[in-house]
């Protein structure tokens, strides 16, 4: 079984109309196999406008019809406030968790236990 090589292409830092159809014509040019796998790296991303993002989600639709993927990988913060806004964040596999994140330890309440009981409050005696 033949497994297929990602083809990583790495966005520049203003990503418009013009580069999205750059990025259309170079993807049609390596989409020679079956099921795609794409991974796309924001990280040198400053500006991208809704043309931009469009042309994402239509290499996204290209690439779907060959059942293959796209994956978003490097995301600049522009990039990622961009494709938060949109919620275009919701469509592609994408943001990788900070390694803080993942390796930060979750902290679980102990269960209460039935057979304690809270001590019970004792009457004081009020001065007259």
């Amino acid at each position: 079984m033949d497994i297929p090589s990602a083809i990583m292409i790495k966005l520049p830092e203003v990503f418009g109309v013009k580069e999205a159809r750059e990025l259309r014509r170079e993807l049609k040019n390596k989409l020679a196999t079956e099921r795609p796998c794409v991974v796309v790296d924001l990280s040198r991303v400053k500006k991208i406008d809704l043309t931009g993002l469009e042309g994402l989600l239509r290499c996204m639709e290209e690439i779907a019809k060959q059942d293959g993927s796209v994956e978003l990988g490097g995301i600049s913060p522009e990039a990622g406030a961009m494709l938060e806004l949109t919620r275009m964040n919701q469509l592609f596999q994408k943001f990788p968790a900070p390694q803080a994140e993942v390796s930060r330890p979750v902290s679980v309440p102990e269960p209460v236990s039935n057979t304690e009981q809270a001590p019970v409050a004792q009457p004081q005696p009020v001065a007259a």
